[in-house]
């Protein structure tokens, strides 16, 4: 029965098979199913092209976050104030690149230089500089504060300057799409892993470094498998295609949680969801009892539990997971709790004159949640007396373009900055609500620098401009051989040279979660 369905669904994930039929992958090898196949090894490529978790895979940052919320050194030995503007770091001894090239502060230099020429970074912008202090330290100048440097170093990673001078076009050229795959795709990192095969429309394999300089990983070989749609890869997992797999669909987590050989790793996430209140169609809208009713009649929680089946959070602060280890001064104060009233919001409505029908802007996500949250949004508005007409659009360009002319956008944020001054920066120079909050910034006569920009924001979100509905975890699911709820940094990054073989003895397969799916999927 299992065989029979199996072929039924096979469509579902055909990327896998093709894969396998051309075998171009290492049996041997742990798989993992992705959304996304790196199309760029450039580091400093957008998010887009090469994905975080690739970029630690093949290189190594000056610092990362690890799972406990901690600044982690990591090229970095140590490091030390030497005055109010200046931090001098110690390279860590004896590194080697992938061609065998030894680490040394020129190819820091080197790599801050080729992040100044390939991203447009406001971090850069605040260095005054960044200069070799001696062949394993370096010295950066900037007004920046502790927290602030460390976590934009997360962010840094270094180049093999020897390797890439010689061969400038790999840094400016995505691999192009051919078969048979890549062999020893031309790149050098410090990183746990070295590419061994790759196909940007199917996937690649990835082999350990045999000289890593922290450690042998302890998997030496990753299959990442690229499978588009999340109810494909759940079903490639519970084939057993693949061992490990990204973004399981919200509605089938309580189907998994229930299989005896596959189990959910959820990983708490600042990837949010944002309801904006613009006033410029809807002058009634600059009246805070318009917008209080607007939040009232809206069941934060419900939609958390029904929409995400509560995998996520709902947390009045957009800054919930931000980190204050090393601020002198933390935010202390105690929000209160969104509040639900439909009765309430229904008074507010029926006091005003609000119009027949106001707009609703939707900025298509991934996973289809912010759809189903403007799904929501409508009925429950309606509910309350407020009729809105929804657009669905999936072009940041329309976005930036047209989402100052609709009464309510729905729309989603995510950094991988965890200290709460860059989180906000981020937040209003680049994200969705970049705009939106310029446009209210600029409105209130201010300067232009990121104090002033977050107390503001909780300005806003006081009076109901900007309401955070929800955090999004981020669901992994595999068979229960492995630690992976242990790889996981705070902000959400799996480093996959710290997955290993738990010390259990393998379970018997369950076919029940796949012939439930099936059921679900016919009814």
């Amino acid at each position: 029965m299992l065989l029979r369905w199996l072929i039924l669904t096979v469509t579902f994930y055909t990327t896998g098979s093709i894969a396998e039929s051309q075998n171009i992958f290492n049996p041997q090898a742990i798989t993992v199913a992705i959304d996304k196949t790196p199309v760029s090894f450039n580091p400093y490529s957008d998010q887009a092209l090469m994905g975080q978790q690739f970029k630690h895979l093949l290189f190594d940052p000056l610092f990362r976050w690890d799972k406990n919320q901690k600044i982690e050194p990591r090229l970095v030995k140590n490091w030390k104030r030497i005055d109010k503007r200046t931090v001098r770091f110690f390279l860590r001894d004896n590194i080697h690149f992938h061609t065998g090239n030894l680490l040394t502060s020129n190819d820091v230099l080197w790599s801050f230089e080729q992040a100044k020429k390939q991203i447009n970074s406001n971090f850069l912008s605040k260095l005054d500089w960044v200069k070799a202090n001696h062949k394993n330290s370096f010295d950066i100048r900037t007004s920046l504060s502790d927290i602030q440097l460390l976590d934009y170093l997360t962010n840094v990673f270094i180049l093999d300057s020897r390797f890439y001078e010689s061969n400038t076009n790999v840094l400016n050229s995505s691999p192009s799409i051919i078969l048979p795959p890549v062999r020893n795709l031309q790149m050098s990192g410090t990183g746990p892993y070295l590419i061994q095969q790759y196909n940007p429309v199917l996937g690649m394999v990835v082999v350990a470094n045999p000289n890593y300089w922290d450690g042998f990983p302890k998997v030496q070989f990753f299959r990442f498998m690229r499978i588009n749609k999340p109810q494909s890869r759940l079903f490639a997992l519970l084939a057993d295609d693949v061992q490990v797999s990204y973004a399981i669909p919200n509605k089938s987590t309580e189907d998994l949680e229930s299989n005896t050989t596959k189990n959910l790793v959820k990983v708490p996430s600042s990837n949010v969801v944002f309801l904006t209140i613009n006033d410029k169609l809807s002058p009634v809208l600059k009246n805070k009892e318009a917008r209080d009713a607007i939040h009232l009649a809206i069941n934060q929680a419900g939609m958390l539990k029904y929409i995400l089946k509560d995998n996520g959070q709902v947390h009045p602060s957009v800054m919930a997971l931000a980190d204050n280890t090393f601020s002198d001064k933390q935010d202390k104060t105690k929000e209160d709790m969104p509040e639900y009233d439909l009765e309430k919001s229904k008074a507010l409505v029926k006091a005003m004159k609000l119009p027949k029908q106001m707009s609703l802007l939707v900025m298509l996500d991934d996973v289809g949640n912010t759809k189903k949250v403007a799904e929501a949004l409508s009925k429950m508005l309606k509910r309350a007396g407020i009729v809105v007409a929804t657009q669905e659009i999936s072009s940041e360009e329309i976005w930036k373009n047209t989402n100052l002319y609709y009464d309510l956008t729905v729309s989603t944020w995510q950094t991988q900055l965890m200290s709460r001054d860059n989180m906000y920066e981020n937040l209003f120079l680049q994200s969705y609500l970049t705009g939106y909050l310029q446009d209210k910034f600029k409105g209130q006569g201010l300067k232009d620098n990121f104090q002033q920009e977050s107390a503001y924001f909780k300005t806003l979100q006081q009076g109901n401009w900007v309401i955070p509905l929800f955090y999004q975890d981020k669901i992994w699911a595999q068979n229960n051989k492995f630690n992976l709820d242990e790889i996981f940094s705070s902000n959400g990054i799996p480093y996959w040279s710290l997955l290993k073989l738990k010390n259990t003895e393998d379970k018997p397969k369950n076919e029940d979660t796949l012939l439930k799916l099936k059921e679900k999927n016919q009814g």
